[in-house]
């Protein structure tokens, strides 16, 4: 856990605010708000319905934990699609018809809707 928690804190300084850092929170579940205080911005693809299929021995965590763990921290849990919403929101980023489907999928920051 030190070791994971020392890199995402480099990973921040180096790469700046702006980078997305994922970090799992099922793989450090007894110390996952811990991941937030080195410097992450995204639990990854979390599910209340769903086991993580890649490390299907590490339950997620429950949403309700998940969400105010990250809040006593001074974050919001958002849902987001599989591209983020910078890129979302972008009119240069993506193919006009793939851009009309995320219109639909996508509220006005770029998030899910």
């Amino acid at each position: 856990m030190e070791d994971m928690l020392r890199t995402i804190a480099v990973a921040r300084l180096v790469l700046g605010p702006e980078m997305n850092i994922q970090a799992p929170p099922n793989l450090s579940y007894a110390d996952f708000p811990r991941l937030l205080e080195a410097g992450i911005n995204d639990w990854g693809g979390i599910s209340p319905v769903t086991k993580d299929f890649i490390n299907p021995e590490a339950a997620w965590p429950q949403i309700a934990k998940l969400r105010t763990e990250t809040e006593a921290r001074g974050f919001t849990l958002r849902e987001r699609l599989a591209l983020y919403p910078e890129y979302v929101t972008r009119r240069d980023f993506l193919a006009p018809r793939v851009r009309e489907r995320m219109q639909f999928l996508a509220d006005s920051e770029g998030f899910a809707a």
